[in-house]
Parts: structure tokens; C-alpha cells; sequence
């Protein structure tokens, strides 16, 4: 093979030669094709993703060699893994039953078994049981004397050997005199006996303590985690009464009770997050003891250990010994787990199915209205939905990516990425994943990863803008959406993007063309109010009244001209009734604008809720719930370009903010952010150009103007 190999990637969804560097997890998979490439040990498949337990990984073909890698930590905690392949378990299941679309939506997509999680860890209850003679070990271990040649002082001297001979001989620094019958030394290299705790069961304990260390803060994060999403639930809970829509109302509180199902629930988290930090307490001054800093590095043998004296007559090594057993019995996959590249490649489709279930809710919560009831098909045409008159697709591809589509136009392409981008990656690895990311993608393309909030509050505003932000990013990013089964705002952020993408396009489809070429056609144009003549064709700028769309076929019949050989000409009928046809077509479309994208009610008279404005845009208000959206025009000379906007009343005074503001204030319901500071105002999505950047107070703007 000459040059790199190419991989597909999933971003681009095109053949990509294989990247050097850092690139993010779940990213690149093996073309169909593709054969004789391994990472490691590992054979890859086509449609096998680029994958590896560590860091690092090294593909090869033959004797070629192309190392890379993918950052410090590509893998979530171990709560949302555990969590995700619970889902995608799911997920295969009603795969293989070829289930309908209602039991696809059925699959809560959060944290599984929150009570089961907070039970006591049978391994908790042992450390706490043998605690104290793990303890006795680390502070007084057991050592075997061992010979050490040391340079001390004559005076203290009891025996000399053959080496104290040589090194005397060698080192004249250790001389105090010379004298004629010899050298008068100063220092001796001597044996003594030292203790070494270097000894095979003392390397098992402190493997242990290091388990144990990493088993309590792990614990500690689940249920710091588990938390975070209950605490969720009021906000879950306003967002159930501000929908207008009975059947979204049951779905959410159906949601917040598949969460809460447990009495006590707050009380069970502080107990269990008491019992954590007490064993935390506990543990921390074993990292330092006499036998952990007298091993010379950690215990790599099988997990059974083999039997000796102290671990059979030493009653602290005898319990040791046991918590060891405990320990590795509750490991994940401790009977049998998979090779760590095949355990990363099935991280990576767990993801994309857990990511499928999301998608799936949030279109079901956004409000498309299913057309069919056939669930979702590997590389065949999805669920079909309708909504805002329009009829929509979700398509599940090949290589694990979703498309949704509106008509037969992709008017978004869903790609999972399963590397955490924002879980314990440095400032400088994550910039280089994200300046991969740039410009990557042809088309609209949103990228899913796992990510928690906290993470992004410990970033500095500029990246927490890039890793989750929807406000536009001039550099090429793709919408970059964060997801986890511990945040319940995941499926509102989800929710939110598909809204982009189809309300932004729906919208955007203003004014209706019609191109035509019947002579006269533009006197149509000065006839009737809702029609314009622009370059050559015809165009739609409101919903006609009943009283005008009459007399279109009138006015068409005017037109009509008949075939005259002499000169020419032929008859025009077929094409005026084409044009009649897609005038109609068109207003049709136009009318549609007019379906709120809120409460989805039609108006009965789509023209008294419609107003055309200049500059190709246009403003409705619902008279049923008074949500108001509009085409708006960017200010910024060197963009100009049109974008759509929603107003839901309730949520009208909120001003913009990060993206974690935007799922607590809005959640699904916005398409352009609002300014951080005049709620009046909103922010190109394009270009990032605000009307009210002059502001100094808002953060944002410093960091635009680079403050």
C-alpha cells in the first residue's frame, strides 16, 4: 500500500486519508473495501470504527505503520457508559423485532436504574467490614530483610567484603589520608540489612488501595450525577405546564415519573453520598503510607492470586486478600471482558444507538406527528413524520450517522461522536479537536458527544461557546450538541437542533418562486397583491385571499394565446395551466408559513396573521397563543443574509446567554439566540453579528471583539 490509507469519515461522510495527530473517537470508520488493516493486535473490519483502549493507537497494514491518537481521556465516566449500553441494549432488541415506532419513543433515554444505583456497592460494604486491618497493613507492613551495600562512616563499620575493597580502591573521595603502608579510609561501602516491602502481597495491596481510591471517587461522581439530573426534574416539570399541547404535557410528565419513581429519593443521595466521603476520608492517608511508598510499582499478575504464608496465616493479609477477591468480582466484564480496541468499538455504537433514541424523542417531542409506524431500518428510508404541513424523514445510514430530511431535501445531517470532548482533555488537545472539526462538513451537520455541564463550567468562555453554543460560529464548527443520560436536558438540546433545521429551512423558503415563461406573466404581478415579478419569474410574498386566488384563472385565461402558423406562435395552454398549478403550489407553501411552530395550530385565514415586510422578509403572530416568528435581516454589510427567529411569549423578556442558559430558559423553543442583553434583539446565526454589539457590559461581545 503506497501513502496513507484512507478511512471514512463520518463528519465529512467521505474517504478521508487517515488523519495524523489527535482526532476525536468514534470519528473515522473502516471504508467498505478496506482489508489487511489492524490497530494493534486487533483486525478491522469494514465498518469497524477507528478505535483503541488506550490513548494512543498505531494502525497498520503490512509492514506501514501510522501512529496517532486520541487525547488523554476519549471515554466518559464510567455512569453514563454503563447507562448508554443499557440503552443501546434496548435499542438492538426492538432492532431485531423489527418493533414499531411507539416502542422506540418508549426507551427512556437516562440513567438506568437510579435506585438500583443507589443501594450500598457490595464492595463498599466490605471495605467498610475490613477497613481497619487494611489500614493495619499500610501502616505497619510486612518487609524481609534485604542486603544493601551503604557508605558510612568508619567508626560505624562492624563487617567489610570483597566490594568494600574495590569501591575503596576506586573512589580516593573516600579517603582521609595516605600513608605509607596504605590508604587511612574515611568512609566504607558496607552490607547492612534493610527492610524492603517490596514483596508480592504487598504490591497487591497497594494496587488495591489504588482500586479502592478510584472505585469511591468513581462512586462519588455517579451520585454527584444522579443528583444533578434529579434535581432537574422542576425545571422538566415547568416546561410540562408551558406546553400547550396535552399529548406534549403527558409525554414530559410521563418522563419526569420514569425519574422520580422512588419515595425519598433526595434523602437516599445524601446518605449514600455521606457513607462515599467518609470512605474517601478514609482511604486518602493510605496513598501515602509506609507500604505504598515502599513498593516499587503496582501488581500487573492475573486477577487470582496465588497462595502464600501471609496471605493464609496473616489475619490483616487474610482479609487484604479477600477485598482483593471482592474487588475484582465486581469489576465490569470480570468474566470475560472484551480486547480494549473491541470494547471501544462497541462504546462507539452504543453511543450512536443511544443517540438514535434521543433523536427519536425529541422529534416526537417537538411536536412531528408520525405518518407510519414502522420503526427505524439500518440503510433504508426511516420514520416518516409530518409537521407544519410538510412531510419529514429520518433516515438511519449506514455508518451509524442519522439524516433528517424535509421532502426529499437533507436538511440536517446527526453525527455521534463518542469521544469526550470536554472530559479531563487539555486546553490545547481540545482546541486541536475542534480545529478538525472546522469546515469539516459540507453541508448542515450537527455532532453529538458525550458531555456533562459541569465540565463546561470549568471552561473559559470562549471554548464553552464552541463545545456547546447556538448562536453561529463563523469558523466552520458544526452544531456541536452535548448529550448524557445523566443530563435531562439532552433531549430539549436535541429537540432544539432538529427546530433549526427545520423551522430555519421551512422559514427560509421565502418568498414562493415561480418561474414562468408566458408571455405577460408579469402583469399577474401588478394585478394581484400577493405576487411580485423579479428576475424573470414570479414570486408568492403573502398568503392570497379567498376573493383574489378566485380570480387567478381569469386572469390567466387572459394570457391565452392560440397557435397562428404564420406567425409562429403556438398555443400557451399547457404551460398557463402549469403556471396555474404552481401558483397555486406556491401560495400553498406560503400559507403553510402561517401554522405556528409552537402550539402547530393552523389559522383559519392564514393572510390575517401574515405581514410581508421589505428585504424578502415576514412576521406572524398565532392568535392562539400569540408566539410570534419572522424572517430578520443581518445589519452587517458584509453579510446581509436572512435569518429566522421565535418568539414564544412566555420566554419573550429572556435575554441569550452560553448554551447551558439556553436549555434552562428555552429549551426546544428558540431558533436564533436572543442578545445577553436586549432580549429585543438576536444574534445572526451565520456571521455572529449582533445589532447591540456596541455594548461593553456584554460578555460576549468582549470576546468577539477579543477583550
Amino acid at each position: 500500500m503506497r501513502g496513507r490509507p484512507e478511512l471514512w469519515d463520518r463528519v465529512a461522510a467521505a474517504p478521508r486519508p487517515v488523519p495524523p495527530g489527535i482526532v476525536p473517537l468514534g470519528r473515522y470508520q473502516i471504508p467498505a473495501g478496506a482489508r489487511g488493516l489492524t490497530v494493534g493486535s486487533e483486525p478491522l473490519a469494514p465498518g469497524a470504527y477507528l478505535a483503541a483502549g488506550a490513548g494512543q493507537w498505531t494502525l497498520r497494514h503490512g509492514a506501514e505503520r501510522w501512529p496517532g491518537g486520541f487525547g488523554a481521556a476519549p471515554a466518559p465516566a464510567a455512569l453514563v457508559m454503563e447507562s448508554v449500553a443499557v440503552i443501546a441494549g434496548k435499542v438492538r432488541e426492538l432492532h431485531r423485532a423489527s418493533a414499531p415506532l411507539s416502542d422506540w419513543t418508549d426507551v427512556p433515554p437516562m440513567v438506568n436504574g437510579v435506585a438500583e444505583r443507589l443501594r450500598p456497592h457490595r464492595l463498599e460494604e466490605h471495605l467498610r467490614f475490613r477497613l481497619g486491618h487494611l489500614r493495619a497493613v499500610c501502616r505497619d507492613p510486612h518487609a524481609r530483610l534485604r542486603t544493601e551495600d551503604v557508605l558510612v562512616p568508619v567508626s560505624k563499620a562492624r563487617r567489610i567484603t570483597w566490594r568494600t575493597v574495590v569501591h575503596l580502591a576506586a573512589h580516593s573521595e573516600t579517603w582521609a589520608a595516605r600513608r605509607l603502608h596504605g590508604v587511612e579510609p574515611a568512609r566504607l561501602l558496607v552490607p547492612v540489612q534493610v527492610a524492603d516491602h517490596d514483596l508480592y502481597e504487598n504490591r497487591v495491596v497497594a494496587t488495591l488501595v489504588d482500586r479502592l481510591w478510584m472505585h469511591v471517587l468513581a462512586r462519588i461522581a455517579e451520585i454527584e450525577g444522579i443528583d444533578h439530573m434529579v434535581r432537574q426534574g422542576p425545571e422538566l416539570l415547568g416546561q410540562a405546564e408551558s406546553r400547550p399541547d396535552f399529548r406534549a404535557k403527558q409525554r414530559l410528565y410521563a418522563f419526569i415519573a420514569e425519574l422520580i419513581e422512588q419515595d425519598d429519593l433526595s434523602g437516599r443521595i445524601e446518605e449514600r453520598r455521606r457513607e462515599l466521603v467518609a470512605l474517601r476520608g478514609a482511604l486518602a492517608p493510605l496513598l501515602s503510607s509506609e507500604l505504598r511508598a515502599g513498593v516499587r510499582g503496582p501488581y500487573t499478575g492475573p486477577p487470582r492470586l496465588r497462595p502464600t504464608n501471609l496471605f493464609d496465616n496473616q489475619v490483616g493479609y487474610r482479609h487484604c486478600r479477600r477485598l482483593w477477591d471482592v474487588e475484582v468480582a465486581s469489576r465490569p466484564g470480570a468474566d470475560g471482558a472484551a480486547e480494549p480496541a473491541g470494547a471501544m468499538d462497541a462504546w462507539c455504537r452504543d453511543f450512536a444507538h443511544y443517540a438514535l433514541v434521543l433523536v427519536l424523542r425529541a422529534a416526537e417531542q417537538l411536536g412531528l406527528a408520525p405518518s407510519t409506524t414502522e420503526g427505524p431500518e439500518i440503510g433504508r428510508p426511516g420514520p416518516a413524520y409530518s409537521y407544519r404541513g410538510h412531510a419529514v424523514r429520518l433516515d438511519w445510514n449506514r455508518d451509524d450517522t442519522f439524516s433528517l430530511l424535509l421532502g426529499d431535501e437533507p436538511v440536517l445531517r446527526i453525527v455521534p461522536v463518542a469521544h469526550a470532548l470536554t472530559w479531563h482533555t487539555d486546553p490545547g488537545e481540545l482546541d486541536q479537536q475542534l480545529d478538525g472539526l472546522r469546515n469539516a462538513a459540507d453541508g448542515p451537520t450537527a455532532v453529538l458527544y458525550p458531555g456533562e455541564r459541569k465540565e463546561r463550567d470549568a471552561l473559559p468562555p470562549a471554548r464553552r461557546l464552541a463545545v456547546h453554543g447556538s448562536s453561529g460560529d463563523p469558523g466552520g464548527l458544526p452544531a456541536m450538541v452535548p448529550v448524557s443520560p445523566a443530563d435531562l436536558g439532552s433531549m430539549g438540546r436535541v429537540a432544539r437542533t432538529l427546530r433549526g433545521a427545520l423551522d430555519g429551512r421551512i422559514m427560509l423558503a421565502y418568498p414562493a418562486p415561480v418561474p414562468s415563461r408566458v408571455a405577460g406573466a408579469d402583469s399577474l404581478a401588478r394585478r394581484f397583491g400577493w405576487l411580485a415579478w423579479r428576475d424573470g419569474r414570479l414570486l408568492v410574498t403573502r398568503p392570497p385571499p379567498a376573493h383574489e386566488l378566485s380570480g387567478l384563472k381569469s386572469a390567466l385565461a387572459g394570457l391565452r394565446t392560440r397557435a397562428d402558423a404564420a406567425r409562429r406562435q403556438g398555443d400557451n395552454r399547457d404551460a398557463l395551466d402549469r403556471l396555474h398549478t404552481d401558483l397555486l403550489d406556491a401560495a400553498d407553501r406560503v400559507a403553510k408559513l402561517a401554522i405556528c411552530p409552537y402550539c402547530l395550530r393552523r389559522p383559519p385565514n392564514a393572510a390575517a396573521v401574515f405581514a410581508p415586510r421589505d428585504h424578502d422578509t415576514y412576521r406572524c403572530q398565532c392568535p392562539n397563543c400569540h408566539t410570534g416568528w419572522e424572517l430578520r435581516r443581518c445589519l452587517r454589510a458584509t453579510c446581509e443574509r436572512r435569518y429566522p427567529v421565535l418568539t414564544v411569549r412566555a420566554l419573550s423578556e429572556q435575554p441569550g446567554g452560553h448554551g447551558d442558559l439556553l436549555d434552562e430558559k428555552f429549551s426546544q423553543e428558540l431558533l436564533s439566540v436572543p442578545c445577553w442583553q436586549d432580549a429585543r434583539s438576536y444574534i445572526c446565526p451565520y456571521c455572529g453579528h449582533c445589532p447591540d454589539g456596541s455594548r461593553s457590559a456584554c460578555d460576549r461581545c468582549h470576546l468577539e471583539r477579543g477583550d
